[in-house]
């Protein structure tokens, strides 16, 4: 057991000075405090249609958040990991700071005549959350303007600071919105969370403004230097919306076919305490992603340590997921009441294809992103989404909304194989022979 301890102690020692346990801890802080407003937001939120159009305006948010700045975050993590002095990696965020707030303000206006003269925004539960849809349409840029300082962060290496910031933002984020969501329902919803933007991204520039990022002279990027940036953030936004897109295909499906916007609630319900294993897998990839972008092409290396963080993550995440299937029931009684009881055999399913999902998919496919795999992500992302979204409709319409968990089940399980294939395959042919 002593010699056991003097080989692991070291280590453990090189994750604490590189700032992993400040990551996962933070991380861990951050999904305490999301799932208490996840616990808190439906016996607030009454009557359950109510919680059901939140969910809808949710819904369309997300898929905003998705072309967010055309990517231009991706762009900051991987290349400013990439460089070693700090008047490049001012240049390359202030560049991506620039040209993403204003393809978001492209995007704004495309996307609000859409909403004010579409028929999509004008029947059904889309039409319903139209004014809530107008009112928080904002907060995908504030998003952006979040993400991409706390991108810096994690860049530069900077995880103590990485994680305190999202610590913060998410008890604003939380606190807020459910604190006026006692006094104003749905509307101190969307006024909590434009709260806690503004502020977190206040402190953010004050960091920057510290850190010396705004107001250093910055190095000049040359116009082969910007083309990379923009166009690997482009196949960045491109792969994280085809990957992130299918929990998003499947509450609109559910609006779409089955109209209910309490359905819609038990679908959130059901899925909010098992998405939360996510954040496992989100702790590890911010601490590994600039240690897989700096090892490009080494196939040794990206095999062996692959290999340690599957296991590191079968091992910590079989066991939750287990627990959670079982103990379901009551998680459900306990947490939402009675009234959301059909939520129980849409919630079982979810553990598995969440669990398969931050087991092997997230870590897999953001080391592949690390590595500058795009096109591939790109193609696999683009085929299981369609796959999916097929999925999505034959399951819901033959089963209900129990099939919603199935067709995501089934779509995370393929993409994972797939990924998975890939990287093993290249470590031996195109990134180092040495692997064989």
């Amino acid at each position: 057991m002593e010699s056991l301890i003097k080989k692991v102690w070291p280590l453990i020692r090189k994750l604490i000075d590189r700032g992993f346990f400040h990551i996962f801890v933070g991380n861990t802080l951050v999904k305490c405090i999301s799932l208490c407003s996840a616990i808190l937001l439906p016996r607030i939120i009454v009557p359950q249609s109510l919680y059901g159009m939140l969910s809808t305006v949710d819904n369309v948010n997300s898929y905003l958040i998705l072309i967010n700045g055309i990517g231009l975050s991706s762009s900051v993590l991987r290349f400013c990991a990439m460089k070693n002095t700090q008047q490049e990696r001012n240049a390359i965020f202030q560049f991506c700071l620039k040209y993403g707030l204003l393809a978001d303000g492209v995007i704004l206006a495309v996307f609000i005549p859409i909403v004010l003269f579409s028929s999509f925004f004008s029947a059904g539960n889309y039409g319903a959350a139209k004014y809530y849809i107008l009112i928080s349409c904002l907060i995908p840029v504030f998003t952006y303007v979040q993400e991409i300082i706390m991108v810096y962060m994690r860049a530069n290496l900077l995880n103590k600071l990485f994680s305190r910031f999202s610590v913060l933002y998410t008890a604003f984020y939380a606190g807020f919105q459910i604190l006026l969501a006692f006094v104003f329902s749905l509307n101190g919803v969307f006024i909590g969370r434009y709260l806690a933007l503004s502020l977190i991204v206040l402190l953010g520039f004050l960091m920057l403004y510290r850190q010396k990022v705004l107001t250093e002279q910055s190095s000049q990027l040359s116009r082969q230097e910007k083309k990379e940036i923009l166009w690997f953030g482009i196949g960045a936004m491109i792969t994280n919306a085809f990957s992130l897109i299918m929990p998003l295909n499947e509450t609109l499906v559910v609006n779409l076919l089955l109209k209910d916007l309490t359905t819609t609630a038990y679908y959130k319900a059901a899925s909010m305490i098992p998405s939360n294993l996510q954040y496992i897998a989100t702790s590890v990839v911010v601490f590994i992603y600039p240690y897989f972008a700096r090892h490009t092409g080494d196939g040794t290396w990206i095999r062996k340590n692959s290999i340690k963080v599957l296991l590191g993550m079968s091992g910590i995440m079989i066991p939750i997921i287990a627990i959670g299937y079982l103990v379901t029931p009551q998680i459900i009684y306990i947490i939402y009441g009675k009234g959301y009881a059909p939520a129980i055999a849409i919630m079982q399913p979810m553990w598995i294809a969440f669990g398969i999902n931050s087991i092997i998919r997230i870590p897999v496919g953001n080391a592949l992103a690390a590595l500058g795999e795009l096109k591939f992500n790109i193609i696999l992302s683009a085929f299981i989404s369609v796959l999916h979204l097929g999925l999505d409709f034959f399951f819901i319409y033959h089963l209900g909304i129990d099939g919603a968990a199935y067709a995501l089940m089934v779509s995370y399980t393929v993409s994972s194989l797939c990924s998975l294939v890939y990287v093993f395959y290249n470590c031996r042919k195109k990134w180092n022979k040495s692997c064989a």
